[in-house]
């Protein structure tokens, strides 16, 4: 109890040193829009819980764990997406030569998940428009492009999903079977969705 509460006020902490803005806070997701300078340092925190990483610029991240004593140095591209678990106290720092942007999206555990809606129940097959770039017990991860001004009616999901237009870190939530996602954005553009489980 006493190491759970000291990581949640050096997670606090760590929130109030480097503001980020929070796009969308549900029972299933805390979406988080983060931002670093080059050097920029965190204080010391931790993440309880598994994220996906979705990098809208090119950059370095160095982690350095603070219970292990272990650095690594990861190396991303302006668009990948990385699967994120959760980790101990560490530091994070921005140690390329350009600032970053990347999209947190922070999974519930133990999402409300409606009747009927298993935890590892497979998902449909994703229409053909979407190439799977990862999947693992609590998401599914597709990339796609939508044309300019596009409003197609194959982007409603059985499951909550989560929508960003790389260009821009542009974010929409929706329940399941919700409204279609669609580019209201005068240019075609790469989009990663994000199925939650």
């Amino acid at each position: 109890m006493v190491r759970l509460l000291l990581s949640l006020l050096l997670a606090a902490a760590c929130c109030a040193q480097n503001p980020t803005s929070v796009l969308v806070q549900t029972d299933w997701v805390r979406i988080v829009r983060a931002a670093n300078v080059p050097g920029q340092l965190s204080r010391p925190h931790v993440h309880l819980m598994n994220r996906v990483m979705i990098h809208l610029d090119r950059g370095v991240l160095r982690i350095e764990n603070k219970e292990t004593g272990v650095n690594r140095d990861i190396p991303f591209r302006a668009g990948e997406v990385r699967w994120d678990p959760r980790v101990g106290l560490h530091t994070s720092e921005n140690t390329g030569k350009t600032a970053i942007r990347i999209i947190e999206v922070e999974l519930n555990d133990t999402p409300p998940r409606p009747p009927g809606m298993e935890q590892g129940k497979p998902l449909p097959t994703p229409p053909g428009r979407f190439r799977v770039e990862l999947e693992n017990a609590q998401v599914r991860i597709l990339r796609t492009v939508l044309q300019a001004n596009e409003q197609p009616t194959d982007t409603v999901f059985a499951t909550p999903v989560i929508a960003v237009r790389l260009r821009d870190g542009e974010t929409v939530f929706r329940e399941a079977r919700g409204a279609a996602i669609g580019n209201d954005s005068g240019e075609s553009g790469e989009w990663i969705f994000v199925e939650l489980k």
